[in-house]
Parts: structure tokens; sequence; C-alpha cells
């Protein structure tokens, strides 16, 4: 069986779980800031660059109650197997690359499911509880873009902290980063960089948008390296 196939075999154990995390959290946070000005808005488009253009007064509950989600998100698709599992899995792949590969590989597929679930969700609470018509913008691609890479860019770093050091420390450093980057939205912190409205330079953008995919990859890289380099015998 292939890395990924098993990756994928043992994460469809947690199917369900991973399906309510999806839903809920998005849901509860559209809940939670139904009576901001962001749901105020007439159109869908407008709806969606109040939410996702920038981190405000009226709307970092929704942002933390996402980023929080997300969080709990990686503890069911990265969670840490069976010690006696894993150790066994490393010895008939032979190939702790591949299967650690198959891994971030996953995660960044269940990043993109979960960004879009929270548009579709948040768009239908719009559409059909706050009663917005419709519209659509070019620029929800860019946000959707930009909000996908920055959770993946975190989640690229707690996978490096959880394997240099523990996932109770990875939780704490990229819960902290979350917090400060919805209560304190400020160019030295990270989540700034998905922030469209706060980007104002397209160019800035996109320098920041290659920055976080170029440490992406140097993530995985470490983490790879951690992991090939570790002790399973």
């Amino acid at each position: 069986m292939k890395p990924m196939d098993l990756e994928f075999t043992l994460i469809k154990i947690d199917a369900k779980r991973i399906f309510i995390t999806c839903l809920l959290f998005p849901l509860l946070g559209a809940m939670m800031s139904s009576r901001s000005e962001a749901f105020s808005s007439q159109r869908l488009s407008e709806l969606f660059a109040r939410l996702f253009g920038a981190v405000t007064f009226s709307n970092w509950m929704y942002w933390l109650m996402i980023c929080f989600g997300y969080i709990v998100l990686l503890q069911i698709v990265w969670k840490k197997r069976d010690k006696y599992f894993e150790h066994k899995l490393f010895l008939v792949l032979r190939d702790a690359t591949s299967y650690t590969m198959a891994r971030l590989l996953a995660g960044a597929l269940f990043t993109l499911g979960y960004v879009l679930s929270v548009f579709l969700i948040t768009g239908g609470f719009g559409l059909f509880v706050a009663h917005m018509s419709f519209s659509f913008d070019r620029s929800l691609v860019l946000m959707f873009i930009g909000i996908a890479v920055n959770l993946y860019w975190h989640a690229g770093l707690w996978m490096l902290l959880n394997v240099y050091a523990n996932h109770h420390v990875a939780n704490v450093v990229i819960l902290a980063l979350f917090f400060v980057g919805v209560k304190m939205p400020m160019p030295f912190v990270p989540l700034y960089y998905s922030m469209v409205d706060l980007v104002r330079s397209s160019s800035i953008w996109w320098s920041a948008l290659i920055v976080e995919l170029l440490s992406i990859i140097a993530f995985g890289y470490w983490t790879i390296k951690r992991v090939k380099n570790a002790d399973y015998i």
C-alpha cells in the first residue's frame, strides 16, 4: 500500500469527526458574528470583504473561532498514531520520508477543504439567514488563497514543532500566534498576511505569499529531515 493510500485509510476512521469540525466551527463563527457589522451587508461579496479583508472589533470572535477550529482539525488529521503501530509502519514501508510527505500533503488537502467549508457555510448563512443578495467578486479568490496558504503556514510550523518537541508545545505556540494575530493584526504577526485590506499593495501581498510558500517548503524539509534521522529501531 502506498503511503498516501495508507494515510487516507487511517484518516477515514476519523471522517465523522473531521466533517463535524469543518461544519461546526464555521457555523459557530457565523452565528456569533451574526449581529456584527459584517452581517448587515446587502451583498454576499461585501460580507466576505468585511469578514476576510481584515480583523476588526466586530469580527475578531469569528476569526478566533475559525482559527481554533483549524487547530482542532490538525489534532484529528495529524494525530499521533499508536507508537507500536507507527514503529511497525516505518519498518514495513522502510521509507519514513514518503510517509511524512503523505501526512503533509494530507494536511494541505484538508486545509483547502476546511477553508472551502468556511466560505460555503459563511456564504450560506449570509444568503439564507441574513437574506443577502448573491454576488461574486474576483477578490474572493485572492482571499481564499491567502487564508489557505496562511493557515497551512501555521500547520507546517505546528508539525515542525511537533517532531522537534511535542504536540503540547506545538499547540501552545500556534494558538498563541493565532490569538495575537486576531487581537493584534500587525505586520510582524503571520496572520496579518492573509488579510487583503491590511496588505494594501498587491506587490506586498504576492511577496508575502511567496515567502509563506517558501517557508512551508522549509518547514516540510526540516520535518522530513527530523523524522528520517529519528531512531525508530
